[in-house]
């Protein structure tokens, strides 16, 4: 993968390109929360009844206290009071997460846990109700395959600790999407929203069950925008089902399915002078756009037998299709296909043992996955110039037991062994390069043990050590030129391996207050990256550094000092270094060190709501400047706000995002600016400015 500068985001204004933002903010966000937390834990308020949040990091349900691990949940609650538009805006308030939208619409966007920095979208694995959606190429994860109306909670679950019930792409963490099921007599959801850009989006579901055994859910849904920028166009289509059918107790069967259209632009990034001789929402590429088809379909189910544990199993099938025109950019026109079939079996038993409470799990996950790429030229894509097939087969066992000594105090500890295999296959029918056939059979382990003290309810101390790990993406074999300026697969890359440790604190000071607080460092061992000045002639090439280092701190805090005010606010410090060899010491670029969130809730009179974020992150340095030679990109501070009211079934929300006009962009490359004679140089993608929305949902 050759990095130029076509992604990338900074903080944006005339002249010098950058609008220098106080590090005494900081400062300000971090006594601002010391001092709430001092004035509120030495208060007395009348009790608020709290839910007991139920998670799933270990492939069950599981109390939040006695979870081992930095887990974070957010409800369909928060995210139906949140200013978010998709999925992927959520994360932008949980703590030790850090969201960089390339295009300002959705359609390139990464999520990064721990400071991985370019590669942060290959250590983070999603799932979709326990479902794999990361793609093995480069590509990541598809952020608008999820709408978010259709989201029940979404958990977070910080650290390598998942790895060994997950597998591969757990390097820094977990993000489990559970979806909505249908209960309840038949209802029919309505949603309608408009904004800035041309932004338009329409719902229409129905759900339900019949006699609390047979569920269903239908739901249907389109979302277009024009962008902020030019050419920065996204629109989508999608369809999913739910249906489940429940024969008793210890049986049931389930059957999901899910069809994804897509069509985006892909403006490229702009160096100052752009910027300067046209505007930040000037397009580099005005025409290169990608269309992308994904459907995919689960069938499953579960017997349990009393004392006997319970056995699962699922199958699974996706297909997605990637078309890439680059028609401004005169690049070769790209047709990838990735086809996926999976089987899941797990067998779980919740037992005592000698007067314990003990849950142990197992199980085997098996993927097999064909990938294809197909280039044409760009200007007739019916010529074929080449092709690259690879196969990959993954098969990885498990097990794992959490073990309580006694009611507060618990034990958990699991291992996992996954073995890969790749198979090779590439043509080039101009005849330039030679033909490229090969085989590869990576394997790696990982484990995980964690303790976890609950010294009173909904508060609790963990600490935990474990072992994570990613094979190579398909695609990062490819791309590379031996020393007689040949393409060849770099069959020598190894899979990286992340030793984990951290501790933490959840405590609930009274009913109105509670916070968090956590330590972690990850030590990352053959750290897959890309060298913009690496292999045979310094054109760039996906290697293995010896060692990473990824420590830091996360806190929270949730006060509510009034029946009708509540406040959240959380830290993250991380600092993402290169550990000996020719960077030693530097920084990971596009890591910041600082992020802040701040919010207030105000439930006001006739049904009305207020909510008012803000975001703070931190300077990092570009992409590609691992020798960390450049001045890093500034951070920057965004405000959202909305207002809803609600009556009966009907829900309106007006909101308001980047309120005071910030202009700052969220991602950055040093790269080559190729009207300037392959000079190199900072690049930026400027993200939206001031935007509006306004939504409207019914149900009946």
């Amino acid at each position: 993968m050759q990095m130029v500068c076509v992604k990338g985001f900074l903080f944006l204004t005339s002249g010098n390109g950058e609008k220098m933002v106080s590090e005494k903010l900081v400062a300000r966000f971090l006594v601002l929360l010391v001092v709430i937390l001092g004035v509120f834990s030495f208060s007395y308020a009348v009790d608020v009844d709290l839910d007991r949040i139920v998670v799933t990091p270990y492939r069950y349900g599981q109390t939040l206290e006695k979870t081992a691990s930095s887990v974070s949940v957010i409800t369909a609650e928060e995210i139906n009071s949140s200013n978010a538009e998709r999925v992927v805006d959520v994360f932008r308030s949980v703590p030790g997460v850090i969201v960089r939208d390339y295009y300002g619409n959705g359609a390139a966007t990464t999520v990064d846990m721990a400071g991985f920095g370019e590669q942060a979208a290959l250590n983070v694995l999603v799932l979709i109700d326990g479902r794999r959606v990361n793609d093995v190429d480069l590509s990541g994860v598809d952020w608008n395959q999820i709408p978010l109306d259709r989201v029940e909670r979404i958990e977070v679950i910080r650290g390598g600790s998942a790895a060994v019930l997950y597998g591969d792409n757990a390097s820094s963490g977990v993000i489990n999407i559970i979806t909505k099921n249908g209960e309840g007599k038949p209802k029919i959801n309505l949603q309608a929203e408009y904004g800035s850009y041309d932004m338009n989006k329409q719902r229409l579901s129905l759900e339900g069950d019949i006699n609390s055994r047979f569920s269903y859910l239908l739901d249907a849904y389109r979302q277009s925008t024009n962008g902020y920028r030019e050419n920065s166009f996204n629109k989508n289509k999608d369809f999913a089902s739910k249906f489940g059918y429940k024969v008793n107790d210890s049986v049931s069967v389930h059957f999901d399915s899910g069809f994804h259209a897509s069509t985006y632009g892909m403006p490229s990034g702009l160096f100052q002078h752009h910027i300067d001789e046209h505007s930040r929402r000037w397009a580099r590429y005005g025409e290169d756009h990608a269309n992308n088809k994904d459907y995919y379909f689960v069938m499953g189910g579960k017997l349990g037998s009393l004392g006997l544990g319970n056995f699962d199993v699922d199958f699974s099938y996706r297909q997605k299709e990637t078309d890439s025109y680059f028609l401004t950019s005169h690049n070769d026109t790209r047709k990838n296909k990735i086809e996926t079939y999976t089987v899941a079996p797990k067998y779980t038993i919740d037992n005592s043992i000698f007067g314990h409470d003990n849950k142990f799990i197992t199980g085997i996950d098996f993927y097999r996955v064909f990938y294809n790429s197909n280039n044409y030229p760009y200007t007739d894509e019916t010529n074929l110039k080449s092709y690259t097939n690879i196969n990959k087969n993954s098969i990885g066992g498990y097990f794992h037991d959490e073990f309580s000594i006694f009611e507060q105090l618990v034990l958990s500890g699991g291992y996992r062994y996954e073995l890969a295999r790749y198979v090779f296959s590439y043509h080039d029918f101009t005849g330039v390069n030679p033909d490229r056939d090969g085989k590869l059979r990576p394997d790696i382990q990982a484990f995980d043990s964690g303790v976890v003290y609950t010294y009173k309810d909904d508060s609790s101390v963990f600490l935990n050590v474990s072992k994570s790990f990613r094979f190579p993406e398909v695609d990062e074999f490819t791309g590379n030129y031996d020393n007689s300026f040949h393409q060849f697969l770099n069959t020598n890359l190894k899979p990286q391996s992340s030793m984990n440790y951290q501790v933490g604190l959840r405590h609930k000071f009274s009913e109105r207050l509670k916070g968090s607080f956590s330590l972690f460092r990850m030590v990352v061992n053959d750290y897959i990256y890309y060298n913009p000045t690496g292999g045979q002639w310094s054109f760039g090439e996906n290697e293995n550094y010896d060692k990473t280092i990824h420590e830091g701190l996360e806190s929270s805090l949730e006060a509510k000092p009034l029946d009708w005010v509540t406040f959240f606010g959380n830290y993250t410090f991380i600092r993402a270094y290169f550990d000996g060899g020719v960077y030693d010491k530097n920084e990971i670029p596009m890591v910041p060190r600082h992020k802040v969130t701040l919010g207030l809730r105000f439930i006001l009179p006739k049904n009305f709501i207020l909510n008012i974020t803000g975001n703070y992150v931190g300077k990092r340095y570009f992409i590609n400047d691992q020798a960390n030679a450049v001045s890093r990109l500034n951070g920057y501070m965004v405000a959202d706000t909305n207002l809803s009211w609600r009556y009966r079934d009907l829900t309106m929300v007006f909101g308001i995002n980047n309120i005071f006009d910030k202009q700052y962009s969220e991602y950055g490359v040093y790269g080559t600016d190729s009207s300037k004679l392959f000079v190199y140089d900072k690049c930026y993608f400027p993200s939206p400015g001031r935007n509006f929305s306004l939504k409207a949902s019914y149900s009946f």
